[in-house]
């Protein structure tokens, strides 16, 4: 139970992240990224490495993908296509990778945060909520959580500009 406790902190954000950028309904993303990491523990056992896991992770995490716009009769499109790999195409996973490498740093930067502040970002920032519906649900004024907010922001730009 540790192990995954381990493996679902590791990859919280990330897949979390992942799902966001296919599916756009909060509930919708939370239903994947529950259903990913019940598959993750199914398959706990069959894993040896950390790039094992990682790699279940991710493919699960396309499959739920898919199955979801499946069932909903749409059509997904994979952001890479491992087929006919190009020199543009080889390009494009570059920057890819760059880019996860970047969200693994404000990731990381994001857990150094107080949680308060990191879930009035989040909310915020990745799901779109108005500073003014979050501080209806915490019962706080909406200057409090501008302010929550803003210390997360100052706080990523300070110490993103040590790795960019």
């Amino acid at each position: 139970m540790d192990s995954f406790k381990e493996i679902y902190s590791a990859y919280k954000h990330r897949v979390y992240f992942f799902v966001a950028k296919y599916v756009s309904d909060e509930e919708d993303i939370e239903e994947l990224v529950q259903d990913i990491f019940m598959h993750v523990w199914k398959y706990r056992s069959k894993t040896d490495s950390p790039s094992q896991t990682e790699a279940i992770i991710f493919k699960s995490a396309k499959q739920e993908v898919s199955n979801f716009y499946r069932k909903r009769k749409m059509i997904f499109v994979p952001l890479e296509n491992s087929q006919n790999v190009d020199e543009e195409e080889t390009s494009d996973i570059e920057k890819k990778i760059t880019q996860e490498d970047q969200l693994q740093k404000i990731e990381d930067l994001l857990e150094q945060v107080p949680e308060r502040s990191r879930d009035f970002f989040i909310k915020n920032k990745i799901q779109n909520l108005s500073l003014f519906t979050i501080a209806q649900e915490n019962d706080i004024s909406k200057t409090a959580v501008e302010k929550h907010v803003n210390k997360v922001l100052k706080f990523l730009k300070a110490n993103l500009s040590l790795f960019f």
